[in-house]
């Protein structure tokens, strides 16, 4: 037991680390931090990677983000994929350059990396998509007949422009449902607005590695292994997801339905209530872990059948996600 908590506080500790780093360079955007550990620390296995969606507009930092969260790791390869129309699936696989006597070069393309942003992933087609899916979900790309395996870590953080956007696709129900979470650009504070005009002049400061890509798996195993979610705890999370179910009882089924009706939400709601309390230093999930993590896990699976454009759709699944909540509350939620 001592040597497990001597792991816990040494794993701790390297994470802090690395929240600092980040911090030199990134002002404000808790949630989007926040969100990008507990997705990246979560346990990864095939048809279910833990990578993140996020929703907003350009010029909100995101790239920054992860561009300086891989920096922190030793080895990492950080790639940025611009989603276009045009964009080929590829495009995304290998890279052909001619050389001077006119033969083909062949290189590895930008998914051969351990952290992608995929942004604007919405202004693509489906063909690309499903080309960046597969990687997603089965860790590996097919080229002909020829499959090649990715490297671990791997973890995809996807940016999509909301829907109202001009040139925008809708994302359907199987793609939305590969991602662990999905949240949505924060307004900064005026101060930090202010922190961001005094600095945005001065020459970026130095990131340094303070992890290694073999002691993030070893992060992510111990987690796995080690923080407890007790069987009452995991009833809770299935039954928050069982009441936004059709037949939940929320509202009528003809105008609302979850998608899809798959395994994902609960097992990731589970996933990431263990990466949580892990990052607050705690061994044991409690219900406060699942309640914070339900909104971003499960409001892409939550659909409208005559809302998917209205404005104010964030709100309607917020309202139901907190209903839910409630109503496994009311019957006596473990850890309250």
């Amino acid at each position: 037991m001592k040597e497990i908590w001597k792991e816990f506080e040494e794993y701790g500790r390297k994470i802090e680390e690395q929240r600092e780093e980040i911090r030199k360079r990134i002002i404000g955007l808790p949630k989007l931090l926040d969100a990008l550990f507990i997705c990246f620390y979560s346990h990864s296995e095939r048809k279910l990677g833990p990578h993140l969606l996020v929703e907003g507009k350009v010029g909100k930092g995101k790239t920054a983000t992860l561009d300086a969260f891989t920096r922190t790791i030793s080895g990492a390869k950080f790639s940025r994929i611009q989603f276009t129309p045009d964009l080929k699936p590829l495009d995304l696989i290998r890279i052909v350059e001619q050389r001077e006597d006119r033969t083909l070069e062949f290189h590895s393309g930008p998914l051969f990396s351990n952290l992608v942003l995929a942004d604007e992933i919405n202004r693509a087609h489906e063909k690309t998509r499903a080309a960046l899916l597969e990687a997603m979900g089965e860790r590996q790309i097919t080229l002909g007949q020829t499959t090649y395996s990715l490297e671990e870590p791997f973890f995809v953080m996807a940016t999509e422009n909301p829907i109202d956007v001009e040139g925008t696709f809708m994302l359907g129900a199987a793609q939305l449902d590969r991602f662990m979470m999905k949240i949505y650009t924060e307004p900064l504070s005026e101060a930090e607005k202010l922190s961001i005009a005094e600095t945005h002049q001065e020459k970026d400061p130095e990131i340094k590695q303070v992890i290694t890509k073999t002691e993030v798996l070893e992060i992510r195993e111990f987690i796995r292994k080690n923080i407890v979610v007790d069987p009452e705890m995991r009833r809770d999370i299935v039954r928050i997801v069982q009441i936004l179910g059709p037949d939940g009882g929320l509202v009528a089924p003809e105008d609302f339905y979850l998608l899809p009706e798959g395994e994902r939400g609960y097992l990731f709601l589970e996933r990431g209530a263990k990466t949580r309390a892990f990052l607050q230093g705690r061994d044991r999930v409690t219900f406060s872990d699942v309640a914070v993590l339900a909104f971003p896990i499960l409001n892409h699976r939550i659909g409208f059948q005559y809302a998917h454009r209205d404005a104010g759709r964030q709100e309607m699944t917020g309202d139901l996600i907190s209903r839910a909540i409630e109503r496994v509350v009311e019957n006596g939620a473990k850890g309250l």
